[in-house]
């Protein structure tokens, strides 16, 4: 059992939400991120804050997450953006090595008190896993071409793996154009 566990907390505004990660984030982590975001950009929160101070260093599900949220506020009315607060040097080479860091406003520690709730963060199954890993890392693809190279046998077994498992019973849960994409 780990003895730093990864947490999500949340705090939101009339345009503006906030996530708060500790830890290295999980698929747990990254899965409610994804859904929580969803949902409040589709109630016009479309500016996305999202705090690294205390999160060490991130992997590439997690990348393709928050690429999928610069997706999402940009398709929404007005577009919005995505900031990430206080990213450390290791996760600033991470998100730069997959070609994605000038995605986001790198945003310095500001002032301003903002009532964070911790999220819940409970276990995805399988199948939800599956969609969210395939998911993220075609998003990574789509955002920077030289990656295709790095994740093509992820993406191929992602695929399987899908086309296994089925489609996820939660809605929401699976990407747009999947598995046949």
């Amino acid at each position: 059992m780990s003895t730093n566990p990864s947490r999500l907390s949340l705090a939101s505004g009339p345009e503006l939400v906030c996530f708060r990660v500790q830890g290295k984030p999980t698929l747990e982590l990254s899965g409610h991120l994804r859904r929580a975001a969803e949902q409040l950009i589709a109630a016009g929160r479309t500016h996305v804050l999202v705090d690294l101070t205390e999160c060490p260093s991130v992997d590439s599900t997690f990348a393709g997450v928050l690429i999928f949220l610069t997706k999402l506020v940009q398709k929404a009315t007005p577009p919005g953006r995505v900031g990430l607060l206080q990213v450390g040097d290791l996760v600033r080479r991470q998100l730069d090595s997959l070609g994605v860091l000038n995605r986001f406003d790198l945003v310095a520690r500001q002032g301003g008190d903002l009532k964070f709730e911790e999220v819940t963060l409970t276990p995805a199954s399988k199948v939800q896993t599956a969609w969210l890993c395939l998911a993220a890392h075609r998003d990574l693809i789509e955002a920077n071409a030289a990656n295709a190279e790095k994740f093509r046998d992820v993406v191929e077994f992602l695929e399987q793996d899908v086309r296994r498992l089925g489609t996820p019973e939660s809605p929401g849960s699976s990407p747009e154009g999947l598995p046949g994409r």
